[in-house]
Protein backbone atom coordinates (compact mmCIF):
# COMPACT_ATOMS: atom_id res chain seq x y z
CA UNK A 1 0.00 0.00 0.00
CA UNK A 2 1.61 3.12 -0.66
CA UNK A 3 1.64 6.80 0.59
CA UNK A 4 -1.38 8.17 -0.82
CA UNK A 5 -3.51 5.36 0.56
CA UNK A 6 -2.35 5.51 3.45
CA UNK A 7 -3.68 8.56 4.47
CA UNK A 8 -7.14 7.50 2.75
CA UNK A 9 -7.65 5.12 5.22
CA UNK A 10 -10.86 6.40 7.75
CA UNK A 11 -11.88 6.16 11.25
CA UNK A 12 -14.89 6.54 12.34
CA UNK A 13 -17.00 7.87 15.44
CA UNK A 14 -16.93 4.96 17.61
CA UNK A 15 -20.51 5.64 18.34
CA UNK A 16 -21.24 4.14 15.05
CA UNK A 17 -23.15 7.29 13.71
CA UNK A 18 -22.14 9.10 10.40
CA UNK A 19 -21.88 12.66 12.38
CA UNK A 20 -17.55 13.88 11.92
CA UNK A 21 -16.17 16.90 13.30
CA UNK A 22 -13.94 19.19 11.49
CA UNK A 23 -10.97 17.81 13.23
CA UNK A 24 -11.53 14.60 10.99
CA UNK A 25 -10.85 16.67 7.56
CA UNK A 26 -8.05 15.50 5.84
CA UNK A 27 -6.75 17.67 2.83
CA UNK A 28 -7.99 17.07 -0.33
CA UNK A 29 -11.79 16.59 1.67
CA UNK A 30 -15.03 17.67 -0.49
CA UNK A 31 -17.53 19.64 1.40
CA UNK A 32 -21.40 20.08 0.16
CA UNK A 33 -23.22 22.48 1.80
CA UNK A 34 -26.93 21.75 2.41
CA UNK A 35 -28.67 24.92 4.18
CA UNK A 36 -32.23 23.92 6.07
CA UNK A 37 -33.52 27.48 5.32
CA UNK A 38 -32.66 28.33 1.48
CA UNK A 39 -32.78 31.67 -0.07
CA UNK A 40 -34.09 32.69 -3.29
CA UNK A 41 -30.24 31.68 -5.19
CA UNK A 42 -30.00 28.41 -3.15
CA UNK A 43 -33.53 27.10 -4.67
CA UNK A 44 -32.93 28.39 -8.18
CA UNK A 45 -30.10 25.85 -7.56
CA UNK A 46 -32.05 23.20 -6.04
CA UNK A 47 -34.54 23.54 -9.31
CA UNK A 48 -32.09 23.45 -11.73
CA UNK A 49 -29.91 20.65 -10.80
CA UNK A 50 -32.28 18.75 -8.68
CA UNK A 51 -30.08 18.69 -5.69
CA UNK A 52 -30.46 19.80 -1.85
CA UNK A 53 -26.52 20.70 -2.19
CA UNK A 54 -25.67 23.82 -3.29
CA UNK A 55 -22.64 24.74 -2.87
CA UNK A 56 -19.02 23.12 -2.71
CA UNK A 57 -15.46 23.36 -1.50
CA UNK A 58 -12.46 21.79 -1.05
CA UNK A 59 -10.62 21.15 2.61
CA UNK A 60 -7.12 22.72 1.96
CA UNK A 61 -5.88 21.63 5.87
CA UNK A 62 -5.10 24.09 8.26
CA UNK A 63 -8.60 24.30 9.22
CA UNK A 64 -8.98 25.99 5.97
CA UNK A 65 -10.90 25.75 3.00
CA UNK A 66 -10.88 27.02 -0.44
CA UNK A 67 -14.54 27.71 -2.71
CA UNK A 68 -15.67 29.69 -4.93
CA UNK A 69 -18.66 32.47 -4.08
CA UNK A 70 -20.30 35.01 -6.09
CA UNK A 71 -18.90 37.68 -7.06
CA UNK A 72 -15.16 37.75 -6.18
CA UNK A 73 -14.30 33.89 -7.04
CA UNK A 74 -12.34 31.96 -5.14
CA UNK A 75 -11.11 32.49 -1.63
CA UNK A 76 -9.86 30.67 1.38
CA UNK A 77 -11.28 30.58 4.99
CA UNK A 78 -11.85 29.08 8.09
CA UNK A 79 -13.82 25.85 7.26
CA UNK A 80 -15.26 26.66 10.75
CA UNK A 81 -16.49 30.37 8.98
CA UNK A 82 -17.95 28.24 6.17
CA UNK A 83 -20.38 25.81 7.70
CA UNK A 84 -22.07 28.50 9.97
CA UNK A 85 -25.13 29.02 7.61
CA UNK A 86 -25.14 25.47 6.65
CA UNK A 87 -27.89 22.77 8.44
CA UNK A 88 -25.78 20.19 7.38
CA UNK A 89 -22.10 19.73 5.44
CA UNK A 90 -21.80 16.26 3.59
CA UNK A 91 -18.01 14.86 3.76
CA UNK A 92 -16.10 12.94 0.57
CA UNK A 93 -13.02 11.72 0.81
CA UNK A 94 -11.18 10.34 -2.18
CA UNK A 95 -10.36 6.56 -2.17
CA UNK A 96 -7.24 7.27 -4.44
CA UNK A 97 -5.99 9.24 -1.43
CA UNK A 98 -4.73 13.04 -1.24
CA UNK A 99 -1.26 12.15 0.01
CA UNK A 100 2.18 12.40 -1.03
CA UNK A 101 2.48 15.49 -3.52
CA UNK A 102 -1.46 16.06 -3.58
CA UNK A 103 -1.78 18.69 -0.65
CA UNK A 104 1.15 21.00 -2.05
CA UNK A 105 -0.19 20.85 -5.48
CA UNK A 106 -3.43 21.76 -4.57
CA UNK A 107 -2.27 24.81 -2.11
CA UNK A 108 -0.20 25.83 -4.89
CA UNK A 109 -2.93 25.73 -7.13
CA UNK A 110 -5.25 27.67 -5.03
CA UNK A 111 -2.34 30.61 -4.32
CA UNK A 112 -1.91 30.83 -8.47
CA UNK A 113 -6.18 31.11 -8.47
CA UNK A 114 -5.72 34.15 -5.88
CA UNK A 115 -2.70 35.79 -7.84
CA UNK A 116 -4.83 35.90 -11.00
CA UNK A 117 -8.17 37.46 -9.27
CA UNK A 118 -10.58 36.00 -11.77
CA UNK A 119 -14.17 36.51 -10.79
CA UNK A 120 -17.10 33.90 -10.16
CA UNK A 121 -18.28 32.63 -12.88
CA UNK A 122 -21.51 33.64 -12.98
CA UNK A 123 -22.40 33.39 -16.53
CA UNK A 124 -21.45 29.46 -16.53
CA UNK A 125 -23.63 29.01 -13.58
CA UNK A 126 -26.52 30.97 -15.04
CA UNK A 127 -26.46 28.64 -17.96
CA UNK A 128 -25.81 25.34 -16.37
CA UNK A 129 -28.40 23.55 -17.04
CA UNK A 130 -28.78 24.41 -20.81
CA UNK A 131 -25.00 23.81 -21.09
CA UNK A 132 -24.60 20.07 -19.43
CA UNK A 133 -27.97 19.38 -21.50
CA UNK A 134 -26.09 20.09 -24.39
CA UNK A 135 -22.96 18.86 -23.65
CA UNK A 136 -25.10 15.40 -22.29
CA UNK A 137 -26.37 14.99 -25.86
CA UNK A 138 -22.97 15.40 -27.79
CA UNK A 139 -20.43 14.53 -24.69
CA UNK A 140 -19.33 11.20 -27.14
CA UNK A 141 -18.45 13.32 -29.93
CA UNK A 142 -16.19 16.02 -27.32
CA UNK A 143 -14.91 13.43 -26.55
CA UNK A 144 -14.01 11.86 -29.95
CA UNK A 145 -12.71 16.02 -30.49
CA UNK A 146 -10.88 16.62 -28.21
CA UNK A 147 -9.13 13.17 -26.91
CA UNK A 148 -6.09 14.03 -25.64
CA UNK A 149 -6.30 18.03 -25.01
CA UNK A 150 -4.80 18.39 -21.27
CA UNK A 151 -5.30 21.80 -19.56
CA UNK A 152 -1.63 22.30 -16.97
CA UNK A 153 -1.94 24.07 -13.78
CA UNK A 154 -1.15 27.10 -15.23
CA UNK A 155 -4.22 26.87 -17.47
CA UNK A 156 -6.42 26.38 -15.22
CA UNK A 157 -5.43 29.01 -13.23
CA UNK A 158 -6.69 31.63 -15.60
CA UNK A 159 -10.39 30.10 -15.79
CA UNK A 160 -13.43 31.28 -13.76
CA UNK A 161 -15.13 29.51 -11.59
CA UNK A 162 -18.55 28.51 -9.85
CA UNK A 163 -17.85 26.27 -6.56
CA UNK A 164 -18.32 22.86 -7.56
CA UNK A 165 -16.06 23.30 -10.81
CA UNK A 166 -13.18 24.66 -8.97
CA UNK A 167 -13.60 21.53 -7.10
CA UNK A 168 -13.15 19.38 -10.17
CA UNK A 169 -10.22 21.83 -11.14
CA UNK A 170 -8.39 20.89 -8.11
CA UNK A 171 -9.00 17.44 -9.01
CA UNK A 172 -7.79 17.39 -11.78
CA UNK A 173 -4.40 19.70 -10.53
CA UNK A 174 -3.87 17.09 -8.24
CA UNK A 175 -3.96 14.59 -10.49
CA UNK A 176 -6.76 12.29 -8.98
CA UNK A 177 -7.85 13.52 -12.59
CA UNK A 178 -5.68 11.85 -14.11
CA UNK A 179 -4.60 13.79 -17.58
CA UNK A 180 -5.90 11.61 -20.09
CA UNK A 181 -9.83 11.41 -18.38
CA UNK A 182 -9.50 15.61 -18.57
CA UNK A 183 -11.60 15.35 -21.10
CA UNK A 184 -14.50 13.33 -19.36
CA UNK A 185 -14.38 15.97 -16.53
CA UNK A 186 -14.84 19.60 -17.78
CA UNK A 187 -15.28 21.43 -14.83
CA UNK A 188 -18.46 23.55 -15.34
CA UNK A 189 -20.27 20.35 -16.33
CA UNK A 190 -19.96 19.29 -12.79
CA UNK A 191 -23.00 21.11 -10.08
CA UNK A 192 -21.68 20.35 -5.86
CA UNK A 193 -25.03 17.65 -5.97
CA UNK A 194 -23.23 15.58 -9.06
CA UNK A 195 -20.21 15.87 -7.13
CA UNK A 196 -21.29 12.97 -4.83
CA UNK A 197 -22.98 10.68 -7.83
CA UNK A 198 -19.56 10.44 -8.97
CA UNK A 199 -17.05 8.26 -7.12
CA UNK A 200 -14.14 9.89 -8.86
CA UNK A 201 -14.52 12.49 -6.00
CA UNK A 202 -14.75 10.27 -3.14
CA UNK A 203 -16.72 8.09 -1.19
CA UNK A 204 -18.95 9.79 1.64
CA UNK A 205 -17.28 10.12 5.21
CA UNK A 206 -19.84 11.65 7.52
CA UNK A 207 -21.70 14.56 8.21
CA UNK A 208 -20.51 17.16 10.03
CA UNK A 209 -23.76 19.38 11.91
CA UNK A 210 -23.24 23.21 13.01
CA UNK A 211 -24.74 23.97 15.96
CA UNK A 212 -28.44 24.45 14.89
CA UNK A 213 -28.46 22.34 12.11
CA UNK A 214 -29.51 18.84 11.20
CA UNK A 215 -29.54 15.92 8.53
CA UNK A 216 -32.82 15.52 6.92
CA UNK A 217 -34.26 11.99 6.90
CA UNK A 218 -34.41 12.34 3.38
CA UNK A 219 -31.30 13.20 2.68
CA UNK A 220 -29.49 11.86 -0.44
CA UNK A 221 -26.01 11.13 -0.05
CA UNK A 222 -26.51 8.03 2.14
CA UNK A 223 -28.94 6.88 -1.14
CA UNK A 224 -26.54 7.97 -3.78
CA UNK A 225 -22.79 7.65 -2.43
CA UNK A 226 -20.54 4.61 -1.35
CA UNK A 227 -20.01 5.07 2.50
CA UNK A 228 -16.42 4.31 4.01
CA UNK A 229 -18.00 1.99 6.44
CA UNK A 230 -19.43 -0.30 3.79
CA UNK A 231 -15.70 -1.27 2.95
CA UNK A 232 -14.13 -0.59 6.29
CA UNK A 233 -13.62 -4.37 6.43
CA UNK A 234 -11.95 -4.60 2.96
CA UNK A 235 -9.38 -3.27 0.45
CA UNK A 236 -10.56 -1.78 -2.97
CA UNK A 237 -7.22 -1.40 -4.17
Amino acid sequence: MNDDNRDAEATFPSDGSLIVSVSDLLPGDVLLYRSNRSKPHQRKITAVTGSPYTHAAIFLGDGLIADSNFPSGVAKRPVEESIKSSGCVAVLRSQLGFGGDRPRQLNEFVESVLAKGRFYDLIGAANFGKATKQHGEDQLDFIRRNYGKVSSSGEFAKQSFFCSAFVVACYSVAGVIGPTAQVAYLPEMFSPGSLHQDPTFGWFLGYIVPDGGFVPDDDPVQAQATLWRDLDSCRWW
